[in-house]
């Protein structure tokens, strides 16, 4: 019966290493408005084809404030120049924009000990075009700043 326990967990100790390995990729590069984004608590990642950021650093980059409620795992967000309010939780695939509900391809996640969101998502929800150049493995965000 022992055995059959160590190996269980071992079993899924192996699942969950792999899939944090698949998600991690250091060459993905975010651009916002011409300015490269850093990264300092977590690298971007690819999840379903959808990439997966550190939420501090990107909601910073995009101008808007981010609060974290470690209780409730809840991610909220204001960007003052779209006047867009966004509440994430983890792992729910859903966000709400203002008020409005939004379907998520992938939820935001945490990895490695970091928070990270779907870029995309976001960044549309903020007002902000997003495009994918895959021979170089960058994103790029081009924010409306309302002028």
């Amino acid at each position: 019966m022992n055995k059959k326990i160590v190996a269980a967990v071992l079993a899924v100790s192996a699942a969950l290493s792999v899939s944090s390995a698949v998600l991690a990729d250091d060459d993905i590069k975010v651009v916002v408005n011409g300015t490269e984004v850093t990264f300092t608590d977590a690298s971007p990642c690819i999840e379903s084809d959808r990439t997966l950021v550190p939420m501090r650093a990107i909601f910073e980059a995009l101008g808007a404030s981010v609060n974290w409620d470690e209780e409730t795992q809840t991610i909220v967000s204001y960007d003052p120049v779209s006047d867009v309010s966004i509440t994430m939780q983890i792992d729910l695939d859903k966000m709400f924009v203002d008020e409005t509900e939004v379907s998520l391809d992938v939820p935001a996640r945490i990895v490695n000990s970091s928070t990270v969101i779907p870029l995309r998502a976001v960044a549309e929800s903020m007002n902000s075009t997003v495009s994918w150049d895959q021979e170089t493995k960058t994103v790029t965000v081009e924010k409306n700043m309302g002028e």
